[in-house]
């Protein structure tokens, strides 16, 4: 009998897991080694990210692997179930809260959101592979839940950072992607492998370059170009933001040697000019006199 011929799948409430107070769950199990006895979806979303290890995850009878970095946002007709087969002990982050929650944050936020995250209509979940920094700031954000009340203002202030800031220039990743993707896309955090772009890409995977383009298109919906310069924007705003560097050196060091190149690219990834997301990232209201820096 084959992992999917398991019978008895059953529904979770959110309101048999938490208090009438609460707007929503945390909980930071580590997972099993023996097999699922059952499969389950919900009457409410989770998001879920692995902190250390790693694991099959069974989902929407399609076997997969989530490994530490993975993170996957899970709506409520998903049905799945988890298994740590071998290795270390496997540790995720789960944090559940109601359908109402996200319906209204699509309603609001639809330009934003639409399409991404929670409000797919894929077979498969959305699902990112973060990066030790971008995990670092996962981290911080997951701290916020833990102070105070569990309402409906801290998760909604929760899930509006992780979308829009952490998430807001990453690709997304697919369930199930061969360990070739996710080895090679995980090795392109490295600065130089940035730099050099699709063509240290392809050399990671240890594929044709046909062959990687069209398994990119497959799970990604993307070109490896397109989705190397989307990483590349990710890490250009996060120097605008965090650094003093010239522009001209931002662009070189994310591997753009042509800057109005650069510039379209940003532009088209973030909406508005390096100069003015500089501005808009590094207003100062303690000390004002160091905007004229920027203008």
């Amino acid at each position: 009998m084959g992992i999917f011929d398991i019978t008895g799948s059953f529904t979770v409430s959110l309101s048999a897991q938490i208090g009438p107070d609460d707007s929503f769950h945390v909980n930071r199990p580590f997972i099993e080694r023996t097999p699922p006895r059952t499969f389950h979806d919900h009457e409410f979303f989770e998001c879920f990210w692995i902190l250390t290890g790693g694991c099959t995850h069974y989902i929407n009878r399609t076997i997969g692997r989530v490994d530490a970095g993975s993170l996957v946002f899970i709506r409520p007709a998903d049905v799945h179930a988890f298994q740590n087969i071998d290795g270390p002990p496997c540790q995720m982050v789960n944090v559940a809260f109601s359908a109402e929650t996200v319906r209204h944050l699509g309603r609001r936020y639809t330009t934003d959101l639409e399409g991404r995250f929670f409000w797919t209509d894929e077979l498969m979940p959305a699902s990112f592979k973060l990066d030790t920094a971008q995990m670092r700031d996962l981290s911080l954000l997951e701290q916020g839940l833990d102070r105070g009340a569990r309402s409906l203002a801290r998760i909604e202030a929760f899930l509006l950072n992780l979308m829009t800031d952490l998430l807001g220039g990453i690709a997304s990743d697919t369930a199930g992607a061969p360990d070739w993707v996710n080895r090679a896309c995980d090795a392109m955090s490295d600065p130089a492998a940035l730099r050099e772009g699709v063509s240290a890409l392809v050399a990671l995977t240890g594929r044709s370059h046909e062959h990687v383009s069209r398994t990119f298109r497959r799970l990604f919906g993307q070109t490896p170009s397109a989705y190397v310069n989307a990483l590349r924007m990710n890490q250009a705003a996060r120097q605008l933001s965090d650094t003093d560097t010239p522009i001209m050196e931002v662009a070189l060091d994310c591997g753009i040697e042509d800057l109005s190149h650069f510039y379209r690219l940003f532009r088209q990834a973030h909406g508005i000019s390096p100069m003015r997301y500089r501005r808009r990232t590094r207003v100062d209201l303690v000390h004002p006199q160091k905007l004229a820096v920027y203008e």
